[in-house]
């Protein structure tokens, strides 16, 4: 079941987005996601859709997506216990519908959401270096289905 997320269910998608994105880029260390934290929550709370993703009533969130203004995914997570069953694939979907686009920024070490990116229908569009990340930054896009 895909419905927008609550304030409640917060901290739940901060430690979930705190794990994925430290686990997908080995070679920041935690302490460049940490000093993210109070920006994730602020940008969770301005997102034109947050979006969650849970088994069934009761369930704990396995996964999210958020969309910010000018159709930009802000992020996607899924928990590594329900990586591979079709949630990520469900999540873009729901963030695709009644958009002409979406728009995607990735660090290019990142190779699991790359793939998993371009599997929904997402192509490179530009490179530009980001200093702070010390890595290329990959603008992606994905034009919404007929």
């Amino acid at each position: 079941m895909i419905r927008s997320a609550s304030d409640a269910e917060l901290d739940r998608l901060e430690q979930l987005w705190l794990h994925t994105a430290a686990s997908a880029h080995p070679s920041l260390p935690q302490d460049y996601w940490r000093r993210r934290i109070r920006n994730f929550r602020r940008d969770c709370r301005r997102a034109v859709d947050c979006l969650v993703y849970l088994e069934g009533d009761g369930e704990p969130v396995s996964g999210f997506v958020t969309v910010t203004e000018g159709d930009r995914l802000g992020c996607i997570c899924v928990s590594p216990l329900a990586t591979g069953r079709g949630v990520g694939s469900e999540l873009i979907d729901a963030a695709k519908r009644g958009r002409p686009q979406l728009q995607v920024e990735v660090l290019e070490e990142n190779l699991g959401a790359r793939y998993f990116l371009q599997q929904q229908g997402f192509v490179e569009v530009e490179r530009r270096p980001d200093t702070e990340a010390g890595q290329v930054n990959i603008r992606m896009c994905c034009p919404a289905p007929p």
